[in-house]
């Protein structure tokens, strides 16, 4: 049987007010597991985040069955959560968020997820980093169409988003209603655009080889955050569920691949 570990930290940055939102609801062997970004400004798009954050683990936790409609049916909950707060607080009428949503079931060895935004799930198999979602972003799409080729990290147009939980048409890539096969081994991590920013992927592997436990790769990650409360420095929230037990062989062959490079 495949074991849960689960770590999050979320943490303002340089700004104000902290508009992520970041929950999981959990045991042993199933979960579910949330992070949001809020838009819209301070106030609005930290209620907008806390409440699709609070509304899909309350329903999550009262009906706890993973299979393939679990990804379609959070984002929907996600939704309705955000039409009601809006109109509980007219004064922030285009409050949005962000949203990412992972379920898994070690048990039947299969996971799940959703994605609205620029919020990303990774996958670590064997040390290695996968981004499983897409950036719902305009410069990612004119990445993804051959219209752009520099950096997405460090452009001011990063975060100029076509959707989020808001958004009146789900773009493509927004669910994964297929199961996807776990390992034991296998590392996700949940994050805001915040925390991917300006933590790179080969710093999350180097870290995460050196990890003992999720709350230790967190904090050696955030560690690595240039100046975490530099006045331009955005929000950064990051969610790390280990499945099973990380194994000795897998970090070994890292490490003399990393000494070879």
């Amino acid at each position: 049987m495949m074991r849960l570990s689960v770590a999050h930290r979320s943490e303002c940055g340089g700004r104000e007010a902290n508009e992520d939102a970041v929950g999981f609801c959990a045991n042993e062997t199933q979960g579910c597991f949330v992070l949001a970004d809020g838009t819209g400004g301070h106030e609005g798009g930290a209620l907008a985040s806390s409440a699709v954050v609070k509304e899909v683990l309350t329903y999550f936790s009262a009906t706890p069955k993973i299979n393939d409609d679990s990804p379609g049916t959070l984002l929907s909950v996600a939704r309705e959560a955000l039409s009601e707060v809006r109109k509980l607080n007219l004064q922030y009428p285009e409050m949005n968020t962000t949203i990412a949503t992972l379920v898994m079931d070690t048990e039947r060895g299969i996971a799940y997820w959703n994605s609205l935004g620029d919020s990303r799930i990774y996958l670590f198999r064997s040390g290695r980093a996968h981004c499983l979602t897409t950036d719902h972003s305009i410069l990612q799409s004119m990445i993804d169409a051959g219209f752009f080729t520099g950096e997405l990290r460090g452009n001011s147009r990063r975060n100029m988003l076509y959707a989020a939980v808001g958004s009146e048409e789900l773009p493509e890539h927004a669910i994964r209603d297929e199961p996807f096969s776990l390992r034991t081994g296998d590392v996700f991590l949940l994050c805001t655009d915040g925390f991917w920013e300006n933590v790179g992927e080969d710093i999350m592997e180097e870290m995460l080889q050196l990890a003992k436990t999720p709350e230790q790769w967190i904090d050696d990650m955030m560690d690595e955050l240039p100046e975490p409360y530099a006045p331009d420095l955005d929000n950064f929230s990051a969610l790390a569920v280990w499945v099973g037990e990380r194994e000795a062989e897998t970090t070994r062959i890292l490490a003399e691949s990393h000494q070879q490079e």
